[in-house]
């Protein structure tokens, strides 16, 4: 079916879940490029899938085969910039529903974590996520004030790692290290005031990593909640690293064997 008007009902319903509120209230989200519609795995529901008309018949064909619960619809160039979340549109959009995680049975299965606190900038969320599925991390929990984990920029930097682990956005600190406790998850928070650092720690087998803001850190109530602080030491003059870079860093020495002496 090809669908002309930039007013067509369909077109209007997925140009709003480019707002947040409107992810929030549906559940819904908008993947972007063909590239990033391929790596989303089976367990997650796409409903429609927009490709703008003229576009490349291996995709259109991989995209009915590999997605024939979803309805496939061509669109023409102004459909499709109405769409759109970048400038230059590769012309493949999917409309696909959250996925809703259970945090019992994240922290029960699994061992390795880190939570994001008030982490603003969406590439550096994206990152981390996709670091964290680099390094063999369990799950992601990115606090309420962060960036949002659904943005197109977060999913275009998690390259594809947001459909790989769990991830359990908008959550409150209390409410997660109350749950921490009941599961026996040891916590590590990262604080650039810390006296020990990075390699002399000796991480539990089940243990959550605590990075912050890009620029104020960790709120002063996760780090009195966490049983440790650690720093990242830095050889040169500056005195902190971005965010992504410093939790990608974190998450690399962690996941080496000599990290889980500890049980």
């Amino acid at each position: 079916m090809k669908i002309e008007s930039p007013n067509n009902e369909k077109i209007k319903r997925a140009a709003l879940l480019k707002d947040k509120r409107q992810r929030d209230k549906t559940g819904l989200f908008i993947v972007e490029g063909i590239k990033q519609i391929r790596e989303i795995k089976d367990g997650w529901e796409v409903r429609e899938i927009f490709v703008l008309d003229g576009c490349g018949k291996d995709e259109n064909d991989f995209l009915k085969l590999s997605r024939p619960a979803a309805k496939v619809f061509t669109v023409l160039p102004a459909v499709a910039n109405k769409i759109a979340s970048t400038k230059t549109t590769q012309g493949f959009f999917a409309v696909v529903k959250k996925k809703v995680f259970d945090l019992d049975k994240v922290l029960s299965e699994g061992k390795k974590f880190i939570f994001l606190e008030n982490i603003a900038d969406p590439g550096n969320v994206g990152t981390i996520i996709r670091s964290a599925d680099a390094f063999g991390f369990s799950g992601v929990f990115v606090s309420k004030g962060s960036a949002d984990v659904f943005l197109d920029k977060t999913l275009r930097s998690s390259m594809g790692s947001i459909f790989n682990i769990p991830v359990i956005d908008n959550i409150g600190s209390k409410e997660l290290f109350e749950k921490l406790k009941m599961f026996g998850v040891s916590t590590y928070a990262a604080s650039l005031t810390a006296s020990k650092d990075l390699r002399d720690l000796k991480i539990a087998k089940k243990a959550m990593i605590c990075v912050g803001n890009e620029s104020k850190g960790l709120s002063g109530e996760v780090l009195e909640a966490c049983d440790e602080c650690f720093k990242v030491a830095m050889a040169g003059k500056i005195q902190s690293l971005n965010a992504a870079v410093a939790a990608s860093r974190i998450m690399f020495e962690v996941s080496k064997p000599k990290s889980l002496a500890r049980s």
